[in-house]
C-alpha cells in the first residue's frame, strides 16, 4: 500500500449545502498521517475559503457555465502535478468535470459520493434534461458510488449503476459542535421572541424540493390553534420573494421570520422547540442529525434517506410529502405537548451519538479507499 494517499475531491462549491458541510466533515476526519487532501472547486465561494481555512490545499477553477470544460484540462494538470492517487467527486458539474479530468491524467479509481436524487434538484425540464445527461456521460468512469443513505444506493441501482460498485456510507456530524445546552434566548431576543413562545423552524436553502410551500400552509393552520406558535425560515434561495408574498396572503407574517444563511446554526437550532422538513426529496438531510444531536425532535417527509434517520414516535415523526393536513398535525401534537417534545429529543440524541459521528463517517470513507486501490493493484497484475 502506498505510504500517504494523495486525494483530490472536486466540487462546485458555489453555495453551501448538504454537499458542502458533508466535505468540510469529512476532510477533518481523515488521518492526514495516511491521507494528503486536496480541494478543487469550480466557484471561488462560500466553499474555497472555509477549506483553506480548515488547512486544506484548495485550488480554483471557475466554471462560467454549464458548457464551459476548460476546468477539466486545468484540473487534469494538476492531477498530474501533484500526483494524486484518488481523484472523489461530489455534485453533477463537478462529477462531470472531475472525471473527465481523471481519465485524460490517467487516474484511477474515481469515486463519487451521492447526496441527493438530481431530479429533484433542478426546477426546469431543461435544466433536469441537461444534467441528467452530464452525469450519464461520465458514469462509466466512475469505480465506486458512494451514497449517503440506502435510498439512494437503490435508486443508483435501478438506475442501472451494477451493485457491487454501490456503498452506504452516512453523513457524519462533530458532535462536540452541537451541545444541547447551548442557549437559544439571544436568537429569540433578536427577532423579539418571548421564552415561552413555541418556535419551529426549517432550515434549509429556499428551493421547492424543500417543502416550504407546504410548511407555510401547514403553519397557517395550526397559528389558529396556537397563538403562541413562531415560525424560523433559515436559508437563503431564489424562492424566498415568492415566500414571503406566501406568507402574507396567508396572513401569518407577522409570526414567520425569514432570517436568511446563517453561520450559526447551533444557536439557531437550541432558539427552536422542533424542527421541520417537509422535503419532497432528500438523500439523508443533515440539518435532521444536526438537530437531533442538540436534543430536538424532527418533523419530517417520509422521502429518501430520513427514514433511515428518524423512528416515528420514538426521536421524531414522520409524514407523507406534501400533505399539509398531516403537516398540520404533527405540528399541533409537538406544539401543544413539551413533555413529548423533551422525550423525543432525548431519544434523538442518543440516535445521533449512535449512528451518526463525524468518526464512523471518516473510517468508512478511508476503508474505502484502500480497498478501491488494492483492487485496483490486484487486477493491474
Amino acid at each position: 500500500m502506498l505510504e500517504r494517499i494523495r486525494v483530490l475531491h472536486v466540487i462546485g462549491g458555489g453555495e453551501f449545502g448538504g454537499a458542502e458541510q458533508h466535505l468540510l466533515t469529512l476532510i477533518k476526519h481523515m488521518d492526514r498521517s495516511e491521507f494528503a487532501i486536496h480541494v478543487a472547486c469550480l466557484f471561488p465561494e462560500p466553499l474555497a475559503p472555509l477549506v483553506k481555512n480548515d488547512g486544506i490545499p484548495v485550488h480554483i477553477f471557475p466554471m462560467k457555465s454549464k458548457i464551459n470544460l476548460k476546468p477539466v484540462g486545468e484540473i487534469a494538470s494538476l492531477i498530474k502535478l501533484e500526483g494524486f492517487h484518488i481523484v472523489h467527486t461530489h455534485g453533477v458539474r463537478a462529477n462531470l468535470v472531475g472525471r473527465l479530468a481523471a481519465k485524460l491524467a490517467g487516474v484511477r479509481p474515481v469515486v463519487t459520493t451521492v447526496h441527493s436524487v438530481l431530479a429533484f434538484d433542478y426546477n426546469r425540464w431543461y435544466d433536469r434534461w441537461v444534467n441528467a445527461v452530464c452525469e450519464r456521460v461520465a458514469r462509466n468512469i466512475t469505480d465506486k458510488f458512494i451514497a449517503v443513505s440506502d435510498a439512494l444506493g437503490q435508486r443508483l441501482a435501478a438506475e442501472g449503476v451494477p451493485a457491487g460498485k454501490i456503498v452506504t456510507v452516512y453523513n457524519g456530524l462533530e458532535l462536540a459542535k452541537y451541545d444541547p445546552e447551548t442557549p437559544g434566548l439571544p436568537v429569540r431576543k433578536e427577532f423579539g421572541i418571548s421564552p415561552g413562545a413555541v418556535v419551529a423552524g426549517i432550515i434549509a436553502r429556499l428551493h421547492p424540493v424543500k417543502g416550504h410551500k407546504y410548511l407555510l400552509e401547514a403553519f397557517a393552520e395550526a397559528g389558529k390553534k396556537y397563538s403562541d406558535l413562531f415560525l424560523l425560515i433559515v436559508g437563503a434561495g431564489y424562492e424566498r420573494d415568492r415566500l414571503e408574498d406566501r406568507a402574507n396572503k396567508l396572513g401569518i407574517s407577522e409570526r414567520v421570520i425569514f432570517t436568511g444563511f446563517r453561520r450559526d446554526i447551533t444557536h439557531v437550532i437550541a432558539a427552536l422547540d422542533f424542527l421541520v422538513l417537509p422535503s419532497l426529496s432528500e438523500g439523508l438531510g443533515i440539518v435532521i442529525m444536526e438537530a437531533m444531536s442538540m436534543k430536538k425532535p424532527v418533523i419530517a417527509s417520509r422521502v429518501g434517506g430520513i427514514p433511515e434517520v428518524i423512528t416515528p414516535g420514538v426521536d421524531g415523526l414522520l409524514v407523507p410529502p406534501a400533505d399539509v393536513p398531516a403537516l398540520v398535525s404533527a405540528i399541533e401534537l409537538l406544539a401543544g405537548d413539551r413533555r413529548m417534545v423533551s422525550v423525543l429529543g432525548e431519544a434523538a440524541r442518543e440516535t445521533a451519538q449512535t449512528r451518526f459521528s463525524a468518526e464512523i463517517m471518516g473510517k468508512k470513507t478511508a476503508m474505502i479507499y484502500k480497498d478501491i486501490l488494492k483492487q485496483i493493484e490486484v487486477r493491474e497484475l
